[in-house]
């Protein structure tokens, strides 16, 4: 009975080795190579003779000594850091640890990071006045995950955000509105999510002025040659509603080739500043399918030629979808869905002539599609 018993006992293959292994007999690391990366720092190192390995520990801190671990596996011969907000040399604590978590004795090393993206995307800003506000350019070479912070005082003189620009794009422009043509002093400055801060820069701009028109007096004006906009229960007096639920959508029928356009009426004569261009409002065709990539706007102030000829018009200026990730078409971040949720921005050159009549010439949409679609478009200006 008892060689039966001894023979049934199921051995356990996935006990941890070495369930009784001393701590000093795991080992340590040797460190043969640091190397410094944007914000952070890369060290290579060669693993013990140990069967009992699981993984390495760094131990390291970041911002206001706020304590950090990257942990790397026993089949990685490196670890990386993160989160560094600036270039001073680090200690760091290397550790092996078992797989019954035992920790082996501690290697230090250090480490010196390279410029961390917060401080080459400050150094990159570059800002300006623009209708209503102003704009913001910014390059992030490194593509870190920052956030660009504008601040500005309130009518209790008292600071506040008006905008916090969350990105991780290579580069950018973003706007900050609502303000008017007054002079007015924003600070700047950049931060990462491990509550690193850059320095604020502080510049005093003078909003250029303008109106939102009125959409009430926008009409449809189709002319013969223009396409269809009211496909799928769609309706190109969609546009100006102000609503945004996405079955209120303009959509041509498809068939189209490009290019393609379509004509509407402001009812009013204005020197055009910007408009946002807001399109379809749904996740799955994000940067994709009848959605515009690039498009030109025409305008003219008087009645345009009954037979749809394009005599008398003037192209006020190119436009160009952008995306922020740079993601080929069916893959989209967080930040381009709330990039298109937010609409993009357009800006009238100042040459543009007062016009009244409105048309897009539709080149290209984002899925090659022979159809358009969109949510809404508002127009700023300054009407005659």
């Amino acid at each position: 009975m008892a060689l039966g018993t001894a023979g049934c006992k199921e051995e356990n293959h996935l006990h941890p080795w070495g369930e009784g292994t001393l701590v000093g007999d795991l080992g340590q690391v040797v460190v043969t190579q640091t190397e410094g990366i944007p914000g952070g720092a890369v060290i290579h190192y060669e693993l013990p003779d140990s069967k009992d390995l699981l993984y390495v520990k760094a131990l390291y801190t970041v911002g206001q000594d706020t304590p950090m671990e990257a942990r790397a596996s026993r089949y990685d011969h490196s670890v990386t850091l993160e989160g560094f907000g600036d270039t001073a040399p680090r200690e760091v604590s290397l550790y092996c640890v078992d797989k019954m978590e035992h920790v082996g004795p501690c290697v230090t090393t250090q480490v010196t990071p390279l410029t961390p993206p917060i401080q080459t995307v400050f150094n990159s800003l570059d800002a300006g006045a623009t209708f209503g506000g102003i704009y913001v350019d910014f390059k992030n070479e490194d593509k870190g995950d920052i956030a660009i912070h504008v601040q500005t005082e309130d009518e209790q003189h008292f600071l506040y955000e008006p905008m916090v620009h969350y990105t991780s794009a290579e580069s950018g422009r973003f706007f900050v509105r609502g303000f008017t043509a007054e002079p007015r002093t924003f600070g700047i400055y950049v931060t990462d999510r491990w509550g690193n801060r850059s320095e604020t820069f502080s510049e005093s701009y003078v909003p250029f002025a303008e109106t939102l028109l009125d959409k009430s007096k926008f009409a449809v004006y189709k002319l013969p040659n223009d396409i269809d906009c009211d496909a799928w229960a769609g309706n190109l007096a969609y546009a100006w509603n102000d609503d945004f639920t996405p079955e209120l959508f303009v959509h041509s029928p498809g068939g189209d080739t490009f290019p393609m356009w379509f004509t509407f009426d402001m009812g009013q004569v204005a020197k055009l500043s910007r408009y946002k261009f807001y399109h379809l409002f749904r996740e799955d065709y994000a940067f994709q399918r009848g959605n515009l990539k690039t498009w030109e706007v025409w305008g003219r102030s008087d009645t345009p030629p009954s037979d749809g000829s394009w005599d008398g018009w003037i192209k006020l200026m190119d436009c160009s979808s952008h995306k922020p990730s740079g993601l080929p078409v069916g893959e989209i971040t967080g930040e381009d869905w709330e990039y298109l949720k937010a609409g993009e921005d357009f800006e009238f050159p100042p040459e543009a002539p007062a016009v009244r009549y409105i048309r897009f010439k539709v080149l290209e949409t984002w899925g090659g599609d022979d159809f358009i679609h969109f949510t809404e478009f508002t127009f700023w200006g300054n009407p005659e």
